[in-house]
């Protein structure tokens, strides 16, 4: 499987609610990183347990109506980038949000050695200040 089909089968786990599949290719030491401030989910996280954090997080503070990944790109490490978009409603408040992100995705040993997303952190954290 090429790290691209990779990412492609975590997204379509992600699809199906099933968080455990992605926890369990994620490497010990696995740097998560969730970039900006201001929101319930940025920051670091480290391994399968932070992964896990970063998604109790998520699912706590927002649902995800749109998951939408659109293109992905490799290099010769077989690191991938992935482009897409998503919307989400804020549990809290109501509020809808939407942005297009990257996503950035290197593996060693076939498991994902470091994740770090790129988005609008600006616009989810104001979504989540309602």
């Amino acid at each position: 499987m090429t790290t691209i089909e990779q990412v492609q089968d975590l997204y379509a786990a992600f699809g199906r609610g099933d968080i455990g599949y992605i926890l369990g290719r994620i490497a010990p030491d696995c740097q998560w990183i969730a970039a900006g401030e201001g929101g319930p989910n940025t920051g670091r996280y480290t391994g399968p347990a932070g992964a896990g954090e970063f998604f109790k997080r998520l699912a706590d503070t927002e649902e995800v109506t749109r998951f939408e990944p659109r293109e992905y790109f490799t290099n010769a490490a077989g690191d991938v980038v992935a482009h897409g978009f998503e919307e989400c409603r804020i549990i809290a408040n109501g509020r809808v949000v939407s942005t297009n992100w990257m996503m950035l995705f290197r593996f060693r040993d076939g498991k994902v050695a470091h994740f770090e997303t790129f988005y609008d952190t600006s616009a989810y954290a104001a979504a989540h200040r309602g």
